[in-house]
C-alpha cells in the first residue's frame, strides 16, 4: 500500500508530512519528536503549518535527519533553525562538508528557487510557502552520524547505515523492532502514475545496486522514500526492491547498448532527461538532461567504456 498525502498517520509513532512530492518524516516518542528529511525550502513554513494543525508541540522537536546533502533534501533546514532552536541537525561528515560549503549552497539556492516555483506552478504550495533568503550560504550540522551510529527517539532507535551510490554522503535509517526502513535516494525515484522508476547512481552504479540489496534484505515493513510518499507491508516492499533493482539494471543496460550501438553519449542522456521530464512536467528539461548525464557517467565508468 503506497502511503501519500500528507499529513498522515502510517503507525502511532510514525507520520509523513510536508507534500507528495517531498515528504518528511515525523517520529513521536512520549516526550521528543524527530524529523528525518530537510525537504525543499518550502517545506519549512508548510511543515510549521502542519504540525500547528495537527496540535504538535514544536518545542518537542529534538533532532532534524539530513539524509544527503542534495538542495532537495536540505533547504528546509534553515527554516526549521527557526521553528526548532532547540533541535540538534544531524548528518554525515561527508554531508556536513557539503553544507559547509559556500558555493555549493549558493548553487542549491538557485536550484531551491526552481523548486519553488515548479511547485507554485502547479499549486502543490501557496505564495505564503516561499522560503526565505539565507543568512549566510552555509548550512550548519551539530551532530556528525555515521554507519553503526544510533539515532535514538525517545526510546525509539534507528541503526544508522551508510548507503551509497544516489550521492557518497547518503544515509539511510532502520528500527528494527517497528521494521521501520526510512531511506530517502536510495532508492530510485518513483512514479506511482507511470508505474515506473527514474534510477539515480549520480557516484556510482554498483553502490547503488549493493545498497539497495543491502536494504532489501532488511524485511521491512514500513519503507519511507525520499519522494512520493511511503510503502506499507512487507509483502510490498520485497517486491518493490525486486522490480527497482530490475529497473536500475534495466536502465543501465540501455545506456551501455546505446553507445555500443554508436549513439553519442550526449545524446543519450538528453533523451532520457527529455523522457523523466515529460513524465514529470515539473522542473526544467536541463535539470534532467544534466542528472541523466551523470547516469549516462556512472554507466560508462562501471563498464570501463571512455567518453572519448
Amino acid at each position: 500500500m503506497l502511503i501519500k498525502d500528507p499529513p498522515v498517520e502510517i503507525t502511532a509513532n510514525l507520520s509523513i508530512i510536508a507534500s507528495e512530492e517531498y515528504p518528511l518524516y515525523l517520529v513521536k516518542g512520549k516526550r521528543e519528536i524527530a524529523i528525518f528529511e530537510g525537504g525543499t525550502g518550502a517545506m519549512g513554513p508548510l511543515v510549521a503549518e502542519q504540525l500547528q494543525q495537527l496540535g504538535v508541540d514544536s518545542e518537542a522537536v529534538k533532532q532534524v535527519i539530513v539524509p544527503h546533502a542534495h538542495p532537495d533534501h536540505v533547504m528546509a533546514i534553515p527554516a526549521f533553525r527557526q521553528i526548532f532552536p532547540q533541535a540538534a541537525v544531524l548528518a554525515s561528515a561527508a554531508a556536513a562538508g557539503t553544507l559547509a560549503a559556500e558555493k555549493a549552497i549558493a548553487l542549491f539556492c538557485k536550484i531551491d528557487g526552481a523548486i519553488t516555483e515548479g511547485l507554485l506552478k502547479v499549486g502543490m504550495i501557496a505564495e505564503r510557502h516561499r522560503p526565505r533568503p539565507l543568512a549566510e550560504n552555509r548550512i550548519a550540522v551539530d551532530r556528525l552520524i555515521k554507519e553503526a551510529d544510533t539515532v535514538v527517539v525517545d526510546g525509539i532507535s534507528f541503526d544508522v547505515l551508510e548507503t551509497p551510490g544516489h550521492s557518497d554522503c547518503s544515509l539511510s535509517f532502520h528500527e528494527p523492532a517497528g521494521r521501520v526502513l526510512i531511506v530517502s535516494d536510495a532508492v530510485p525515484y518513483y512514479m506511482p502514475e507511470h508505474d515506473c522508476w527514474w534510477p539515480c547512481y549520480f557516484t556510482g552504479h554498483q553502490a547503488y545496486l549493493d545498497s539497495m540489496r543491502r536494504l532489501a534484505a532488511l524485511d521491512a515493513e514500513i519503507l519511507c522514500l525520499g519522494h512520493k510518499g511511503a510503502i506499507k507491508g512487507a509483502a510490498e516492499i520485497k517486491s518493490y526492491f525486486d522490480e527497482v533493482i530490475a529497473a536500475t539494471q534495466q536502465y543501465h543496460q540501455r545506456i551501455v547498448e546505446g553507445v555500443k550501438a554508436g549513439t553519442p553519449p550526449r545524446q543519450i542522456a538528453e533523451q532520457l532527461g527529455s523522457e523523466i521530464c515529460d513524465k514529470t512536467q515539473f522542473l526544467p528539461l536541463d535539470f534532467f538532461q544534466k542528472n541523466c548525464w551523470l547516469l549516462v557517467k556512472q554507466s560508462l565508468k562501471h563498464e570501463g567504456i571512455s567518453l572519448t
